[in-house]
């Protein structure tokens, strides 16, 4: 039987993904295409010349797909151009009251602006937020409050999720909530024994003692039948609770995993307290009377990160929290109350005023967790390619933001050990029968924009990542750099 040249293409693309076939890129996007997991799928492809425009290679670039996080760019991309890179949240404190030898007759007030990165672990160089406000107080010569700590997070209105969020994605630690004051990531780790008959010494990191929590994991043997392994829970904010349920296993090892914290406020006082208490700074904890709070003090203006600090971890970590704040602080920035609604009007009008067509765009979030958050491959491709071409005036270059494939963040397996490991600069995205990646190539001084997304697929997630990488070989290996 005679093989055909375009199946013997084939052939050899699917037998290493650390070489790649001399082919055009539009045959190369005709072969990924053809695979049979993907007969039943939605598969929206553009790879697009920087310079002039033009699209090299495609796959129905106009169809509108589910993006999952390669959302996150569109935000990210319109965050640099409205807020601008050195635009910081800022969080307030106030003494409420008078201060008379060393006293604060009165209360300390925290009023929260919407900064993800209070208490992050993930920028561990900032400042401690409880140690400055402590260190805050002694300049200020404050030995004792006798009022309360108290917390202002008007600054994002209830609720503190997207109405667009799946019920069941809301209690883990990617769907933590979005306040005016958030504080340690929104997350707390939740740990248990399972070796006895029952979940028994249930412990959260960090301590959280105003936290209610219910257990209700049933334990069992392997050996015994059971209807599910899996444990999940409900989430409630107010008062703040969760609820666990399910089966695991009963093991020696204790079961352990992330949730959402549905009160940072909450720990930020609790922390605040103790941080105070170690400080040699007493709180009383009086109900101050309002006609004896006369004097409002500003203590101190504590400032996150720059935003091109904050998109660069959320676009390597794939944050959905921060990223769902930035969007607010653009809806605030533009004067409208600073909800997802506003901060995606604010996307749209952006882009429509640049000229970019944002037909293709249905954009729900800005982190892309909203399964019914969908894009073109062109629009994708377009909005990346003006973020590059307007890197002198907003300052930074849009593409050192994002993870290198092969290298770090989502994508540091991907295209590693390959001609391509560190050349891609990408954003991924995935949730169930989606996988979609976003950037640039090469990394360095991009010529190209590509997108690529693949809802509705056959076949393993593993599979079709091989055979992405196949694409990005064989598409890149012929346009060279």
């Amino acid at each position: 039987m005679n093989i055909s040249k375009y199946f013997l293409s084939l052939l050899l693309v699917l037998t290493s993904a650390t070489s790649a076939v001399a082919v055009k890129p539009q045959t190369a996007v005709n072969m990924f295409v053809a695979d049979k997991s993907l007969r039943h799928a939605s598969v929206g492809i553009c790879v697009m010349e920087i310079d002039s425009a033009k699209i090299v290679a495609s796959n129905a670039p106009e169809q509108a797909d589910i993006t999952a996080s390669t959302m996150k760019a569109v935000t990210a991309a319109t965050a640099l151009e409205t807020l601008g890179k050195d635009f910081t949240f800022s969080t307030k404190v106030y003494a409420i009251g008078e201060i008379n030898n060393g006293t604060l007759h009165g209360n300390l007030l925290i009023k929260g602006g919407g900064d993800p990165t209070l208490g992050s672990k993930y920028f561990p160089e900032q400042s401690s937020f409880t140690d400055t406000i402590a260190s805050t107080l002694a300049n200020t010569g404050i030995e004792k409050i006798k009022g309360s700590i108290l917390i202002d997070g008007s600054a994002i209105s209830y609720p503190p999720i997207s109405q667009r969020w799946m019920v069941e994605d809301i209690c883990w630690d990617y769907g933590a909530g979005m306040f005016g004051l958030n504080f340690a990531d929104n997350v707390l780790n939740v740990s248990f024994e399972r070796s006895g008959k029952e979940p028994s010494d249930i412990t959260i990191k960090p301590d959280f003692p105003g936290l209610e929590i219910t257990n209700l994991v049933q334990l069992y043997n392997p050996s015994e039948p059971h209807s599910s392994n899996g444990v999940s829970a409900t989430i409630d904010y107010n008062p703040p609770a969760l609820t666990f349920y399910g089966s695991t296993e009963r093991r020696k090892r204790r079961y352990s995993s992330t949730f959402a914290n549905p009160a940072p406020h909450l720990l930020l006082q609790d922390s605040m307290v103790r941080t105070l208490n170690h400080a040699g700074i007493d709180i009383e904890g009086s109900t101050i009377k309002p006609k004896h709070l006369t004097d409002t003090l500003e203590l101190l203006d504590y400032r996150s990160p720059a935003l091109s600090e904050i998109i660069k971890s959320l676009m390597h970590r794939s944050d959905n929290m921060y990223t769902e704040m930035v969007l607010r602080a653009m809806a605030s920035k533009s004067g409208c109350p600073a909800t997802d609604e506003y901060g995606i009007k604010v996307a749209y009008d952006f882009w429509e005023k640049k000229g970019l067509d944002t037909s293709g765009l249905f954009m729900k979030d800005g982190c892309g967790l909203a399964r019914n958050g969908k894009a073109s491959a062109r629009f994708l491709c377009e909005m990346l390619a003006r973020s590059y071409q307007d890197r002198d005036s907003i300052g930074v270059d849009f593409a050192t933001l994002f993870p290198l494939a092969g290298v770090d963040g989502s994508v540091k397996s991907l295209l590693a050990r390959t001609s391509l490991q560190g050349s891609i600069a990408l954003k991924s995205g995935s949730m169930g029968d989606v996988q979609c990646y976003a950037g640039y190539y090469p990394a360095q001084n991009p010529k190209y924009t590509v997108a690529i997304l693949v809802n509705n697929f056959n076949g393993t997630r593993k599979e079709l990542r091989r055979n992405i990488e196949y694409f990005f070989l064989n598409v890149f290996s012929e346009i060279g750099q």
